[in-house]
């Protein structure tokens, strides 16, 4: 549990209040159970490499659907903040590779369009069969 959420019932346990574990906190556990999740698979993806387009369009949901759950929080920790350092890192990152993919599709495309005119059969295969596995990939 997060400590934003922790120190509002220690200070209403150290009154003696009773039940203040049951006070409305304003975090949804549930919410709390998806971050904690997410926050775990991007400590266990950290540091690897982006070296494909499968790799960064991975790295990109993982990323922002934990930046979709930070974004949503009214408060950000110092804690989230120091995440967001690192997930904003590892987005550029991912998009930098989806960069280079789209250039290569680009360039397989013109491949394909450049046999066409000459009637190059097995160039328009050749291109066309690489351009449609980088775009499935990137379709997912």
């Amino acid at each position: 549990m997060p400590r934003s959420v922790l120190l509002p019932v220690f200070a209403l346990l150290t009154l003696g209040i009773p039940h203040a574990g049951a006070q409305d906190t304003g975090v949804d556990p549930a919410d709390d159970r998806v971050e904690a999740e997410l926050r775990q698979e991007l400590e266990q993806t950290q540091g690897q490499p982006i070296e494909t387009l499968k790799q960064a369009v991975d790295a990109l949901e993982l990323r922002n659907d934990l930046l979709d759950v930070l974004m949503a929080k009214e408060t950000l920790t110092d804690g989230d903040l120091a995440i967001l350092q690192q997930l904003t890192e590892d987005i550029e990152n991912a998009l930098a590779k989806v960069e280079e993919e789209v250039g290569t599709m680009r360039e397989r495309v013109r491949e394909v369009r450049a046999s066409a005119d000459s009637q190059g059969q097995e160039g328009i295969r050749e291109s066309g069969r690489e351009y449609l596995d980088r775009v499935r990939t990137l379709m997912q």
